[in-house]
């Protein structure tokens, strides 16, 4: 990933994926899940989740169906065959990113003040 921007986006995509991997959500509840699994550590504003989700309608890799509860019409998402593939690539790289990462700054903790 070049940049902050992209690796904060790729998180952000990672965790959308996930958590849609487990049950199909609205909007905010992708948002809350994304806080109760995290501990707190993740806060997605959305502002910054509904053009990912539009983003990933587009490519396919998920779809949304309109559902009306009570008096309110939501929209819910559903992770498809070509989304778990492309968490899966996200994942990996991910991964593959953070024990770079980890093994570059391994010891350095020591050197900080």
């Amino acid at each position: 990933m070049p940049n902050a921007d992209s690796f904060k986006r790729g998180t952000v995509e990672i965790a959308v994926l996930a958590v849609l991997r487990e049950e199909d959500l609205y909007g905010y509840q992708i948002v809350q899940r994304i806080a109760e699994k995290s501990d707190g550590f993740f806060t997605l504003p959305l502002g910054t989740l509904y053009p990912v989700l539009y983003r990933f309608v587009e490519s396919g890799y998920i779809s949304d169906r309109d559902e009306i509860v009570g008096k309110r019409l939501r929209k819910y998402y559903h992770l498809e065959a070509s989304g778990k593939d492309y968490y899966a690539a996200l994942l990996a790289e991910y991964r593959k990113t953070a024990r770079g990462v980890e093994l570059i700054t391994r010891g350095c903790e020591s050197d900080e003040t």
